[in-house]
C-alpha cells in the first residue's frame, strides 16, 4: 500500500477496497460542489461505483503507470490527487486532484500537488508535469500558479460538463525549471 506523508496533518494513501464506501459518501456529500468542475459524477451512483474506481486505480498502478491517491487531512479522507496514466514514452503525466468543500482554503491540495511534482521529478524520472484547469475554475488554476507552473495556453472545448463545453488553460512544469522545496 502507498502512502506519503506529505506534512505533518496531511497524507496520500492509495484506497484500499475497503476504503469504497468512504469515498462514496464524500463524493456524495460533496457532489454539487464538486459537478461545477468533474465530469463523472453522474457516473458514480453507488458505493460499488466507487470500488470500480479504487480497482481501476491499482490496475494503473500495477502496469506502471502512477497511482491516485486519497488525500487525507487530519486523519480523515477529503479528497483525491494523483496521475492520470503516464506516458513513459515522452516522459511526462498529467496531475489531477479534487478536494471537498469544507476542507478548501487551507493549502491542502497545493502541498499535495508540490509533492507529487518532486515524486514525478525525483523519483519517476518524468521530464513534465502538467496540470489542466477549467477556465473559470480559479481555485484550480491558483494551485499552478502558486507552485509557479506556466501558463502554456488554453484548450477551447476541451470537456463536456453535463450540458456544455468548457475551456482548458494548461499549466506545465519542466523538470529543469521545477524549483525544490
Amino acid at each position: 500500500m502507498i502512502t506519503f506523508e506529505v506534512s505533518k496533518d496531511i497524507y496520500l494513501k492509495m484506497l484500499q477496497e475497503s476504503d469504497a464506501a468512504k469515498l462514496f459518501e464524500l463524493v456524495d456529500n460533496n457532489r454539487l460542489h464538486l459537478r461545477k468542475w468533474l465530469p463523472w459524477l453522474d457516473f458514480n451512483k453507488s458505493v460499488d461505483d466507487s470500488l470500480c474506481y479504487i480497482k481501476t486505480n491499482h490496475k494503473q498502478y500495477s502496469n506502471n503507470l502512477g497511482f491516485n491517491c486519497g488525500v487525507f487531512f487530519s486523519g480523515e479522507l477529503v479528497g483525491m490527487c494523483g496521475y492520470h496514466p503516464i506516458d513513459h514514452l515522452n516522459k511526462k503525466v498529467v496531475l489531477g486532484y479534487w478536494i471537498a468543500q469544507q476542507a478548501q482554503g487551507q493549502g491542502i491540495i497545493t502541498k499535495c500537488v508540490e509533492y507529487l511534482i518532486n515524486y514525478a521529478f525525483d523519483t519517476l524520472k518524468l521530464n513534465k508535469v502538467s496540470i489542466p484547469a477549467a477556465e473559470y475554475n480559479y481555485k484550480s488554476q491558483a494551485v499552478s500558479e502558486r507552485l509557479g507552473l506556466v501558463k502554456e495556453g488554453i484548450e477551447r472545448e476541451a470537456e463536456f460538463l453535463y450540458d456544455k463545453y468548457v475551456n482548458h488553460i494548461h499549466y506545465s512544469v519542466l523538470r529543469s525549471e521545477w524549483k525544490r522545496c
